[in-house]
């Protein structure tokens, strides 16, 4: 197994140290689990993005009686 080291300040430190016995596991493991959810979670949004039509439009919206129309409801 591979040991990776990273510097935080005394307070994240504290921290850290808190929410890792907030959840009954050590810094090592709640580390690790952080670490590995965000940057999986990275790569789903990546994937996701890529996934969407080139012609989405993020911001755009409609109202309920559009929604209505466009559902033939």
């Amino acid at each position: 197994m591979t040991t990776i080291t990273f510097c935080v300040s005394d307070e994240e430190k504290e921290f850290i140290q808190r929410m890792a016995d907030f959840n009954g596991i050590s810094i090592s493991e709640l580390s690790r689990n952080q670490i590995l959810e965000s940057l999986e979670n990275q790569i789903d949004l990546d994937l996701y993005k890529k996934a969407l039509p080139a012609d989405y439009v993020k911001d755009e919206s409609i109202s309920l009686q559009e929604m209505k129309k466009v559902l033939d409801v």
